[in-house]
């Protein structure tokens, strides 16, 4: 079973480029039980898909963090 989960960048530090894009990309997918991961710097949106028995959204988040970057669940 995989679930989408979907943030928005809503900190000061916002992701302003493909490499910010990148960074969050390589920040996420190298935790264990994420699938794909999608950033847009343009809507600050990330979307990720994973297997929510190896990883729980605020790990996501809490990673997100560590890479300079708050984030809120994205409105449906």
């Amino acid at each position: 079973m995989v679930v989408k989960v979907d943030f928005t960048v809503v900190g000061e530090e916002k992701m302003h480029c493909g490499g910010c894009e990148t960074r969050v990309r390589f920040a996420l997918s190298r935790l264990p039980g994420v699938q794909d991961v999608r950033a847009d710097s343009k809507t600050q949106r990330i979307a990720v898909v994973i297997n929510p028995n190896e990883v729980t959204p605020a790990d996501l988040q809490a990673r997100l963090k560590i890479a300079g970057f708050e984030t809120a669940a994205a409105a449906a």
